[in-house]
């Protein structure tokens, strides 16, 4: 029996061949295109946006037409320079994850984590980016990072005010240290966020009514 292959059993091979890297590229087109995620197609030299799925165009508010007719430099906040030497990490592979600003058709700046890298398109290579919104995400660790930042100036606030403070025996005012001497409201209005009233203990007042009576000359 022969092993070689007859002309019509050729044509088949082929045809089966083509057929099966035809339903690929279908595939993959389908599920580039009704992805939920947000996914671009880059020139990894010169920055052109070569396409973008409905989920980009909707996330950016932008019209497929007018993405493809954009640089990623026009939604990157970052500079020209910068955009490109991440492109190259991405492309020689030395980076797949990056953090940045985007900027939407609104004018609104968002917070993007992007996961790129090389594919082949076409013969050509090209880098494919996955978009993913976090500007949630930032914006709690933004408030954490506030609130981390007003409780170290409270507590650093509350350490000035611990320990020995040199107080006057007789008029009560504090040094501070660099050698004033202060009213005490001061100093601790300086130290802290207390304020203060001012009254008079009944202890004061008898005493203050007492010395009131006696230059009267009242007995």
């Amino acid at each position: 029996m022969s092993d070689e292959l007859t002309y019509q059993e050729l044509q088949q091979r082929v045809a089966d061949l083509t057929g099966g890297l035809e339903r690929a590229e279908t595939f993959c087109r389908s599920f580039f295109e009704n992805s939920h995620s947000i996914m671009l197609i880059i020139h990894p030299l010169n920055g052109n946006i070569l396409d973008a799925n409905a989920r980009a165009c909707d996330y950016y508010g932008y019209t497929k037409q007018e993405l493809t007719h954009m640089k990623i430099m026009d939604l990157n906040m970052l500079s020209e320079e910068v955009v490109f030497e991440k492109m190259q990490e991405a492309q020689r592979g030395q980076q797949k994850h990056f953090t940045f600003r985007h900027r939407l058709a609104s004018g609104e700046i968002k917070d993007v984590e992007v996961f790129s890298g090389p594919i082949s398109r076409d013969g050509k290579e090209v880098l494919y980016s996955i978009i993913h919104d976090i500007s949630e995400r930032k914006n709690h660790e933004r408030e954490r990072e506030h609130l981390i930042t007003n409780l170290k100036q409270a507590l650093a606030e509350i350490k000035a005010l611990r320990g020995i403070l040199p107080i006057c025996a007789t008029c009560k005012k504090i040094r501070d240290d660099k050698g004033h001497w202060n009213q005490i409201e001061a100093y601790v209005r300086t130290h802290s966020e207390a304020e203060f009233t001012h009254g008079i203990c009944p202890e004061c007042e008898g005493e203050s009514y007492a010395s009131l009576k006696h230059m009267s000359g009242d007995d």
